[in-house]
């Protein structure tokens, strides 16, 4: 077999891209490799000149990258969307999050909160900061949270913290924990993301491929089932 397909992505599309392997190597014989990281660092790694096949950013950031020959103008699609949520210790009370007034309990009630470092470009850890300040509690949770780079579910999982806060398909990925559910929709942050094939691709081909997999009407049901939404 020839070297993997490489794609640089958020963690959020890993549970989808896994389910699409075999499909995808029986029809290109090849393997997939991930590198991961938020959009924004996703774009910054294809500009620092990370060896890629594929990108998978906001569609913001695909377009930049086009405009910048970094990636090939045509090749790009939209794939799905994000959306944040809350994940709780197995040993945690486990509250209704469907509307705001019981999530914001949930966030008081809980013992302590972990989210994504903001200064990483996290988009849920920027729209958390947003919402509790919406919901006129940033002091309070601002006294029980620890930021941390990557996946924070695992320290729930381990009995760090009682909380974590990020995008639903990430808290997904954790054995370990239970998972409530998607933040309320009034208080909700839907990311769409976009998938393209890098200009120096060594398989193009492959790529679109790939590409296609992922924005696929039968792939809607393991989007979903991955904590997704579809483009």
């Amino acid at each position: 077999m020839s070297e993997p397909l490489k794609i640089v992505t958020t963690v959020a599309l890993q549970a989808v891209i896994e389910k699409l392997k075999p499909a995808f190597t029986k029809a290109t014989g090849l393997g997939i490799e991930m590198a991961f990281g938020p959009p924004s660092a996703a774009v910054e790694l294809i500009r620092k000149g990370e060896a890629a096949d594929i990108v998978v950013s906001t569609p913001d950031g695909i377009d930049a990258l086009i405009q910048e020959g970094l990636v090939a103008g045509g090749s790009s699609r939209p794939v799905v969307r994000m959306q944040m949520g809350l994940a709780v210790g197995l040993n945690e009370a486990k509250p209704e999050i469907a509307s705001a007034e019981q999530f914001k309990a949930a966030l008081l009630g809980a013992k302590s909160i972990i989210h994504a470092n903001p200064a990483t470009g996290s988009p849920s850890a920027e729209h958390f900061l947003k919402v509790v300040q919406q919901l006129g509690i940033a002091d309070e949770v601002a006294r029980k949270t620890t930021i941390r780079a990557g996946v924070v579910a695992h320290a729930v999982a381990s009995d760090e913290c009682a909380m974590a806060v990020q995008q639903l398909a990430e808290l997904m990925l954790v054995d370990g924990v239970h998972v409530l559910g998607p933040f309320p929709h009034e208080l909700q942050n839907y990311v769409p993301l976009s998938a393209a094939a890098h200009a120096q691709s060594r398989a193009p081909q492959a790529a679109k491929v790939l590409i296609d997999l992922i924005a696929a009407p039968d792939t809607k049901s393991i989007i979903v089932e991955a904590g997704l939404l579809p483009a």
